[in-house]
């Protein structure tokens, strides 16, 4: 800025006077996320928007007054949209100022985070007598099958599930072959009269 007398002012005295007078942020756009991002904390935490939807979301930018929210899949970007107005308007009180006009939304490329409950341990801890695991024992043999059969599964959760299903087949086959055999020794014995 130039004086009344044709000299240069000093950028530090036009900030000055600019914060001094109230103009400061008048002539200035908020662009970056930093920007917001007191407001962004406060709102996204667990106790606001869940535990689910704040563990599987993110805030990445804000760019001339939209914010982009990042989502692990589609389902808590729909959650998100049908809060849009309210998101908007939390954010905008927090700030005290109409800073964020919009919310977009985009899938992040990073894994769901699941929310683990306790398991609810059950009150029977034998198997039923009439089932094939308390009838029908595997061998050692059988049992390091099953195990090298869902070795490749990944997931622990998943990998014990198949193992479970894959030891009830094979105790299922067992029972078969064993009532298979006694139908044909049923009938050969009763061929003999």
């Amino acid at each position: 800025m130039r004086r009344h007398d044709n000299s240069m002012q000093r950028i530090g005295e036009v900030i000055e006077e600019m914060r001094r007078t109230g103009r400061l942020d008048k002539g200035i756009m908020v662009q970056s996320l930093g920007d917001v991002w007191p407001a962004v904390q406060s709102l996204w935490s667990e106790h606001t928007i869940g535990t689910y939807v704040a563990r599987n979301s993110h805030p990445a930018e804000f760019k001339n007054g939209t914010l982009t929210i990042l989502c692990a899949n589609p389902s808590i970007m729909q959650v998100l949209s049908e809060q849009k107005a309210l998101i908007v308007e939390r954010l905008n009180a927090h700030m005290g100022d109409k800073l964020v006009t919009d919310l977009s939304f985009g899938l992040d490329s990073v894994h769901e985070v699941r929310i683990h409950r306790p398991q609810v341990t059950s009150s029977v801890s034998a198997p039923d007598p009439d089932s094939l695991a308390a009838t029908i024992q595997l061998s050692p043999a059988q049992m390091a099958r099953a195990e090298k059969a869902v070795q490749g599964i990944q997931n622990p959760a998943l990998r014990l599930s198949f193992l479970h299903a894959y030891e009830a087949w094979m105790r299922w086959d067992v029972w078969r072959h064993q009532e298979q055999q006694k139908r044909r020794t049923n009938r050969a014995t009763s061929r003999k009269y």
